[in-house]
């Protein structure tokens, strides 16, 4: 998601994560921000898949890890996710 989130990625994998319409509609303070929307989905098989993994656990993290540099981000995601398993 961090790759998505500063436009790393080609635009084909970035145009799978939706920002959500709340953000697109009125000026907050997270329009700096981006929402990513999770997807409504019951089934497991397609809460497996990224487009619902990743802005879930995106939107879990820190927003402090958010703001560092590529290499320093994941070795904070790392830390932070053996320290919350849950997550996953």
């Amino acid at each position: 998601m961090y790759e998505i989130y500063y436009n790393i990625f080609p635009d084909y994998i970035i145009n799978v994560f939706n920002i959500s319409a709340a953000t697109k509609i009125r000026e907050t303070r997270q329009t700096s921000k981006l929402i990513y929307e999770i997807p409504l989905d019951k089934t497991l098989n397609k809460r497996r898949h990224s487009s619902f993994r990743g802005p879930t656990i995106w939107h879990d993290i820190p927003k402090d890890f958010k703001l560092v540099n590529y290499f320093r981000f994941c070795r904070l995601q790392k830390n932070y996710l053996i320290e919350h398993p849950h997550i996953l």
